[in-house]
């Protein structure tokens, strides 16, 4: 069995039932179940990681005070951090679990 993520942007760590089933990165974004799929109930986690550029953007926004990152960057396509529009990211789906046909 496999899980398929769908639409991910841009990384996602896979857990289920607490076992780590890996990272997807590329499409088509799946990693395979193997035996952490149990009878009943399962519990799927996933860990999805944002881009350097969304996260410079929203530092850019808060006070100076609350921000947690440090660049000599200070502009992306000539406009500065605080006044870029953050990048579509994310997990979308459908998360799908497949059988192996």
């Amino acid at each position: 069995m496999r899980i398929e993520l769908g639409d991910l942007w841009t990384i996602g760590e896979v857990w289920l039932n607490g076992k780590n089933l890996g990272v997807a990165w590329t499409a088509p974004f799946a990693v395979e179940a193997g035996d952490a799929v149990r009878e009943g109930p399962n519990e799927l986690v996933v860990e999805v990681t944002n881009t350097w550029f969304n996260r410079l953007a929203g530092d850019a926004k808060l006070p100076k005070e609350q921000r947690t990152t440090r660049t000599n960057v200070t502009t992306s396509g000539q406009l500065p951090w605080a006044q870029q529009e953050p990048l579509r990211s994310g997990l979308f789906g459908p998360v799908r679990l497949r059988y192996r046909d």
